[in-house]
């Protein structure tokens, strides 16, 4: 399919009166721990191309990662040294997971997409540098405080979409930045701390950010109004599907930038859709809520046991498919269907190793090494990508 790129005429992000769009984000150097600081993911030198890397004291050969997005209203592309250290950054290090802040463009380097294709790239680089990085592909987790939340959650409702079209608008939601093009950008499990979910004013609810709009704009580089179909495709609920990873979302009833009402309706939505969400109502204002660091720890705990076990669930069963007997005799894997449908196959880290049409469902593997793979595919008229542990043994 090609994809029409949506081109907007730019407006100057730095026009808009200062608000408390940044809420507390706490400030704290992180200096007693290891990091690797000003990495760039795109390799093109740019700071808004910028990440930082913290690493639990304990030494391990690899460690589960939590990267967590800071809050600007989009209006800045430096802002990686103030995302919350003090608190998601502790919490995250303290329990055992590497700690990792990205730069993404601002609204005056580019208009959505490019802030989500930034964040996309950052999860393909750490995939492509796992073994360097020590990072443990088996669980990537997402975080985000106000519009960093935004691009989190739209991570989680996009990880199985490359493309968004609604009307005659179309959004090429993967890009293609950096050099790891092959590798996954999916995660694993969202946290959303008082993100904007609608840019629009909803019924009940009003307006993000008292901003009659305009940050968004910004953002969207168009006015709401006449451009609806541009501004759906900039929302979460508009992907959700029962494939999503799970959500936890904390939102505080004094927000005065975010209703709470946004976080309400959007974990309704995700429930609603099949997917996992839990939503936490705190009496705080617009911030990463520190008195919940032990919910959000916890939430991603449960989240990678969760996804460990269903993992080895799955090798069980199918390891019994009459299929791999089939495949070890001829090197062919049978899917569960007759039709012509696209396939990708990737190993362990997230690598595509092998894609195509699988005609009839049928897809020859001979050429694969010894090992474990992932195939996934999506039939005709079903948007949910289905999964498939392949196991080689020969």
């Amino acid at each position: 399919m090609k994809l029409l790129i949506v081109g907007f005429a730019l407006l100057t992000c730095t026009s808009i009166a200062a608000q408390n769009w940044n809420g507390n984000q706490t400030q704290n150097s992180l200096k007693d721990y290891v990091s690797k600081k000003d990495i760039s993911y795109v390799a093109d030198g740019k700071v808004y191309h910028k990440l930082d890397i913290y690493y639990p004291k304990e030494e391990k050969e690899s460690y589960p990662v939590i990267i967590h997005i800071y809050g600007s209203a989009w209006l800045m592309n430096d802002y990686k040294g103030s995302a919350d250290l003090g608190t998601m950054g502790e919490a995250s290090l303290k329990n055992g997971y590497i700690f990792v802040t990205p730069n993404h463009r601002s609204c005056n380097d580019a208009v959505f997409p490019a802030q989500l294709n930034d964040i996309k790239a950052v999860v393909r680089y750490l995939r492509g540098n796992a073994e360097s990085l020590k990072i443990d592909t088996s669980f990537i987790g997402i975080s985000g405080f106000s519009s960093g939340g935004h691009l989190a959650s739209l991570m989680g409702t996009t990880r199985n979409e490359k493309v968004g079209t609604k009307g005659n608008v179309t959004f090429d939601l993967e890009g293609n930045l950096g050099d790891y093009l092959e590798y996954s950008s999916s995660v694993d499990a969202v946290c959303n701390w008082s993100g904007p979910i609608c840019l629009t004013k909803e019924d009940g609810c009003g307006l993000i950010m008292n901003s009659n709009g305009s940050y968004e704009a910004s953002e969207m580089g168009c006015e709401a109004r006449g451009n609806e179909d541009k501004y759906a495709l900039a929302t979460a609920i508009s992907y959700i599907d029962p494939s999503d990873p799970p959500f936890l979302i904390v939102h505080g009833s004094n927000d005065n930038v975010v209703p709470q009402c946004q976080g309400e309706r959007f974990n309704k939505a995700l429930q609603d859709g099949g997917v996992e969400s839990k939503f936490v109502g705190t009496s705080g204002d617009h911030k990463v809520d520190a008195n919940s660091m032990d919910k959000m720890v916890r939430f991603f705990n449960e989240a990678r046991e969760k996804k460990a076990q269903n993992k080895d669930l799955t090798r069980t069963e199918d390891m019994k498919n009459k299929s791999y007997d089939i495949y070890e005799q001829s090197g062919i894997v049978y899917l569960p269907t007759e039709e012509n449908i696209y396939y990708q196959i990737l190993d362990v880290s997230g690598k595509i190793v092998q894609k195509g049409i699988a005609f009839e469902g049928q897809i020859n593997v001979k050429k694969l090494r010894k090992g474990l793979y992932y195939i996934s595919y999506v039939q005709e008229g079903e948007k949910m990508i289905k999964e498939i542990l392949l196991k080689k043994e020969k």
